[in-house]
């Protein structure tokens, strides 16, 4: 599917954002914009009244919840019809349906579906062992993973956001992963051991985000740096979690203290 010559993008991997002709709109107050958002996340499906009550308000919604909502609708019609498409009409539109309402606009507008898109495309080209699928699945979840531009539906408040936002960090914890295993499979650690520690420094408890560096250390000749990342970690997990490293991690480490080479596939998010 071509997008090409469509003036609209929205934006939820960060602040929510929208955009046409390179320049943002006012989406209006946070309520409005977890409107939107519960929106866009389903666009061009049909969302029931209910639901988007519940994905606005959850469990504690107004008195009368249908009148604001429909007012809220109203002002989101009015911000889609500032977005311009090639031929002249709206890029985006606001229908009601006997289903419910319809956010009408191409996915591949919104960032969240075009990341989603991404790292199932970088997951499929890693199932064959050729090179070229690598480099082809490493660049895809390269891709995907530069779309991220900080806390998914930064400001927004309620249960659902949050949901939404841990759904969206579980994916980006994945494509991390695999990404950095198509690297080591190419013979480039270097590029996990830069990429990584960034992250390491968001997710301090993700042991999957750990062992790929450990390994990236490990395989790029620097076994001393390995180990004491090791130990920073299992401390870090006893005085956060009172646990100890997982199996995959200890088992990775006796790796690097032998000297022999540890399993590719270890890791897996979970």
């Amino acid at each position: 599917m071509t997008t090409r010559g469509v003036l609209v993008d929205f934006r939820l991997l960060g602040e929510l954002e929208v955009r046409s002709a390179g320049r943002p709109l006012d989406a209006g107050t946070p309520r409005q914009q977890v409107v939107l958002a519960a929106l866009v996340v389903d666009a061009r499906r049909p969302i029931a009244i209910e639901t988007l009550v519940d994905r606005v308000w959850g469990h504690r919604p107004p008195a009368h919840p249908r009148p604001v909502l429909y007012a809220h609708l109203s002002r989101i019609r009015a911000l889609l019809r500032q977005t311009t498409a090639p031929d002249g009409g709206t890029a985006a539109r606001l229908e009601r349906r006997h289903a419910g309402y319809v956010l009408d606009v191409d996915p591949e507008r919104v960032d969240l579906h075009r990341f989603r898109r991404l790292v199932e495309q970088g997951h499929d080209r890693q199932h064959d062992d050729r090179q070229h699928d690598d480099e082809a699945g490493a660049a895809t979840l390269a891709e995907a993973l530069a779309l991220w531009r900080g806390e998914p539906l930064a400001g927004l408040s309620g249960e659902w956001a949050a949901q939404v936002r841990a759904s969206c960090h579980r994916r980006r914890l994945d494509a991390v992963v695999r990404w950095a295993r198509a690297e080591f499979r190419l013979g480039r650690p270097g590029a996990v051991i830069s990429a990584v520690p960034d992250l390491t420094a968001e997710y301090p408890l993700a042991e999957p985000l750990e062992h790929v560096l450990i390994q990236a250390l490990h395989a790029a000749g620097r076994s001393a740096e390995a180990l004491d990342r090791y130990g920073t970690v299992r401390r870090r997990l006893a005085e956060e979690l009172g646990a100890a490293p997982g199996g995959e991690l200890q088992a990775l480490y006796r790796a690097v203290l032998t000297g022999a080479r540890p399993p590719l596939h270890a890791g897996r998010p979970r």
